[in-house]
């Protein structure tokens, strides 16, 4: 008896208007976890990405590197950052934002947002139209209306091409633990460094589903 045939490797869901979240599985994955959901905010119309962060949350992460923005293809002039004393206060900016239809995308440095205001969120994005993410430390299990959940974790980097004692491409693991549309999947992703975004890594074979424990990459 044959062998019935593997799964056929899913396509990484392409960023649409409305919102995402993206966790970090670890507090040390949180910059894989900012550089991926700024890579589903950034698109060809010209206009900036948002980045909100409440005081709380800049106290214990830090702030975004301009070196590190441009190293994701995000110019000078390509990125407005706003400081908000409070998780409310970030919120409100990040809902504002989305409904003027001046930026591409928002990504919101937040705890905890209810429900509500994830909705808003998802509601404001599609009506920009624009891209919303919130990004997280650890695993959320409370309700959101995000499309889209994803946890990311970091990944070794790839192989230098010149140097095999320094540091290649970014790499990382996004698990997509939640969507309204399909099921669950996961996928590794590097850094290409011409075109400054994620791609499927080459060579992380894999094409099951989350809960076979296998991962989608290239061939």
């Amino acid at each position: 008896m044959s062998s019935s045939p593997a799964p056929a490797a899913l396509p990484l869901p392409d960023p649409v208007p409305g919102l995402e979240e993206v966790a970090a599985a670890d507090p040390r994955d949180f910059a894989q976890a900012a550089a991926f959901a700024l890579s589903r905010l950034k698109d060809d119309s010209g206009r900036p990405v948002l980045v909100v962060a409440a005081r709380a949350f800049r106290r214990e992460r830090g702030g975004l590197c301009a070196r590190g923005l441009m190293r994701l293809g995000i110019g000078p002039g390509e990125a407005i950052l706003v400081r908000a004393e409070r998780e409310a206060e970030a919120l409100w900016a990040m809902e504002e934002a989305l409904k003027s239809g001046a930026v591409c995308g928002v990504l919101g440095a937040v705890e905890r947002p209810a429900f509500v205001a994830t909705r808003r969120l998802d509601f404001a994005a599609r009506s920009g139209p624009a891209r919303a993410a919130v990004i997280r430390l650890g695993a959320a299990g409370d309700l959101s209306a995000a499309r889209l959940r994803w946890r990311v974790s970091a990944r070794p980097s790839a192989p230098h091409p010149l140097d095999p004692r320094a540091p290649g491409a970014l790499r990382l693991h996004a698990a997509l633990v939640r969507r309204r549309d399909g099921p669950p999947a996961a996928w590794e992703l590097e850094q290409d460094h011409e075109t400054h975004r994620l791609r499927l890594a080459a060579g992380l074979a894999g094409d099951g589903l989350v809960p076979d424990a296998r991962t989608h990459a290239a061939a």
